[in-house]
């Protein structure tokens, strides 16, 4: 499309094309700066939906709780189960989560659940079993200390005399 030259001097068109120009940046930048203003932050997560893990981190063998044990849904979201072995996470993202549950002297355990919006899911019972080693020692037993083999002896042998030895009873004498 063309558009017929003003009325005027030749000048007058270039400045009307240098106004629309400048026109279309500014429209473009305010367009871009509203469009950015509605998308979230680059380290936000992308959900919007939240719910709360709860359950008890227990002993295997004595079923006994585990105060103090750390647990964790992924890396954002961690707590300590009480002195009763308890615990709760709350802000935790909806659909499947992983829990995982460490403590010093036992072996991790993980459990898969679903977590809701806006509701509880129960991980109920998370029972550690205890390390087969307390940490900082050897996995493998030290080697034995090898034990001499018996030299032969150098002198002669008595030759075999021509009356019985005495036996020996394993009977008691009454």
């Amino acid at each position: 499309m063309f558009l017929a030259s003003p009325p005027g001097n030749p000048g007058e068109w270039r400045r009307i094309v240098v106004n629309m120009q400048r026109t279309l940046v500014i429209a473009f930048l305010v367009l871009t700066a509203i469009g950015s203003s509605c998308s979230p932050p680059p380290n936000v997560v992308g959900v919007q939906s939240y719910g709360t893990v709860v359950g008890r981190v227990l002993d295997a063998t004595t079923n006994l709780p585990i105060p103090e044990a750390l647990v964790s849904v992924g890396s954002l979201y961690t707590a300590t189960a009480d002195k009763e072995g308890g615990f709760v996470l709350t802000g935790v993202p909806i659909g499947n989560q992983v829990v995982q549950v460490h403590a010093p002297g036992y072996t991790f355990v993980s459990k898969r659940i679903f977590v809701l919006q806006n509701k509880t899911a129960n991980a109920r019972y998370l029972r550690l079993v205890p390390a087969a080693l307390p940490a900082g020692e050897a996995t493998l037993p030290p080697p034995g200390t090898p034990s001499p083999s018996p030299e032969p002896s150098t002198s002669a042998s008595p030759e075999p005399s021509a009356t019985p030895s005495p036996t020996v009873s394993a009977s008691p004498s009454p």
